[in-house]
């Protein structure tokens, strides 16, 4: 029973750690997955296998050296000369991804709350240092409450879309820009790497630090795939019950949330800064790691990090995602293709 609960958690964090700002709007999950249409189906199942896979081997391989971070595996595992570069590589996507982050919570506040741009930024750095401070007990904690949410959010949009006869219909018969089993494939396995290689940071040092408990690392990366494929599954469901038109927006899940009561929009916009603030503690737990001890240092040390990303922040949310993580998707693939074959690569049991 302790290890399912376990179990449970590290799902939790798994699931919070990828749904961020990107997936929680829709229009990841459109761009890698909804434009296929039907053959989108194919392409969540192999991106749940790949989750399961890729994400229990980077747990034992954080669980076989009790990896305090991401780069006791890659210096175990790869030469020195590679590791170093891959280090480099894996830290400008975690700054990346977080420079994106507190610009999307930005937008967030100025479009949706119509308050300043720039108090969206610094409540984002606030509470995302703080909870930093905490370590891996501040990172279960911050996935222990928004991760149900959005399931549960997700779900009844979906369950709603499915009652009214004619969304039913366009859910069965979806719009596809581009039918095709072999781009959709490909399009599941660059988003299954890039989301995983992102969490290589927290997957890594979450195994090292539950080095003995085996059995739930191996169901908590079996749940969070499995809760990653059925978000993946109602969100896509949801955008092909409103196609093409929500396509059309920035933040097609916003626009599908307008259309009911202001509860529900109110709700979406809440879950929507709690994926973002989720995305950013994983990635400065990534940055991070264990090693350092004190609250006061991780805390000093997260509030660098965010003030250096907030610096770039004017290029905005839409650029980072449009331009950036289709390279990242590509850069992830070969690192985890890299970290799988390597003979230096160290067992997982």
């Amino acid at each position: 029973m302790k290890s399912v609960k376990l179990a449970l958690q590290i799902a939790a964090v798994y699931i919070g750690t990828i749904v961020g700002a990107g997936f929680a709007s829709g229009q990841e999950v459109y761009q890698f997955f909804g434009q296929y249409g039907r053959w989108s189906a194919v392409g969540i199942c192999a991106a749940t296998c790949l989750f399961a896979w890729w994400g229990y081997h980077l747990l034992a391989l954080g669980a076989n050296w009790s990896a305090a971070s991401f780069r006791d595996v890659t210096a175990s595992a790869l030469p020195r000369w590679l590791a170093r570069g891959v280090d480099v590589m894996i830290i400008a996507m975690l700054l990346g991804t977080t420079t994106a982050m507190l610009a999307g919570t930005g937008a967030l506040f100025r479009e949706q709350l119509h308050a300043p741009y720039a108090l969206g930024v610094i409540c984002a750095m606030a509470v995302a240092s703080i909870t930093t401070a905490f370590g891996v007990r501040g990172l279960m904690g911050a996935n222990a409450l928004i991760v149900p949410l959005l399931c549960l959010f997700a779900l009844g949009l979906a369950l709603a879309t499915l009652a009214d006869p004619a969304k039913r219909w366009a859910v069965f018969h979806p719009h596809a820009a581009h039918p095709s089993v072999f781009a959709a494939l490909l399009s599941a396995i660059l988003y299954a790497a890039m989301n995983v290689g992102l969490s290589m940071g927290v997957l890594v040092p979450l195994g090292g630090k539950l080095n003995q408990e085996r059995r739930a690392l191996r169901l908590g990366a079996a749940f969070g795939a499995l809760g990653l494929g059925a978000l993946l599954a109602a969100l896509t469901a949801t955008l092909f019950a409103h196609a093409p038109e929500a396509y059309t927006y920035a933040v097609p899940m916003g626009r599908i949330a307008a259309l009911y009561p202001r509860g529900v929009t109110l709700l979406f916009i809440a879950l929507l800064f709690g994926e973002i603030y989720s995305t950013l503690v994983g990635n400065l737990y990534s940055l991070i790691g264990e090693r350092t001890v004190t609250k006061r240092r991780r805390f000093g040390y997260a509030a660098l990090l965010l003030l250096a990303c907030a610096l770039f922040t004017p290029f905005g949310f839409r650029a980072i995602v449009q331009y950036g993580y289709t390279a990242f998707g590509w850069i992830a693939l070969w690192l985890l293709v890299l970290l799988t074959l390597s003979r230096r690569t160290l067992k997982t049991r």
